[in-house]
């Protein structure tokens, strides 16, 4: 149960810490606030998620979830190439959605949900509706990705994601 709750504060972090950077992005394009409140948005749910897990970890919600020492830091690692690309201050939008395809496309995300399934049996609606964010999530960052971009690359790559993950 030790190494359960470990993971879960492992991820609740590294949930945080990802909300923190896409929460630099709005002052970024401050000059598009379409663009800007996206980013506002996306770091909002950032942090909902590692308040879900928060909450999994408080209250013993835990599921039996093995988690390799190799996903960990692969996940850290990429976590730090978006640290500093957010961190730059001449951060361009397509590098600022590529920052987000490499977490979005990560380990994470299937992490999550994995850690979250722990509510499925006892709180199925709150799982219900995680489940339903997340597929919104995927959505809403492909729409974005076109939406804000000229290049549709970055676009399909999110929506080729979105339905791995569906």
């Amino acid at each position: 149960m030790a190494r359960n709750q470990t993971i879960y504060s492992k991820f609740e972090a590294i949930e945080e810490q990802l909300a923190h950077c896409y929460f630099v992005l709005p002052g970024r394009f401050i000059a598009d606030p379409p663009l800007s409140r996206f980013w506002a948005e996306a770091a909002m749910d950032e942090m909902q998620h590692s308040s879900i897990l928060r909450i999994c970890r408080e209250r013993g919600l835990v599921a039996d979830v093995d988690v390799s020492q190799e996903t960990i830091a692969h996940i850290e690692e990429l976590l730090e190439t978006v640290k500093n690309i957010v961190n730059d201050p001449e951060v361009t939008v397509d590098e600022a959605f590529y920052a987000s395809l490499l977490m979005e496309s990560s380990e994470l995300d299937a992490t999550y949900e994995r850690l979250t399934g722990s509510l499925a049996r006892d709180h199925r609606l709150l799982f219900e509706a995680i489940q339903a964010n997340q597929r919104a999530i995927h959505g809403s960052v492909a729409d974005a990705a076109e939406e804000f971009r000229r290049d549709r690359s970055l676009a399909e790559a999110f929506i080729k994601h979105g339905k791995r993950a569906a």
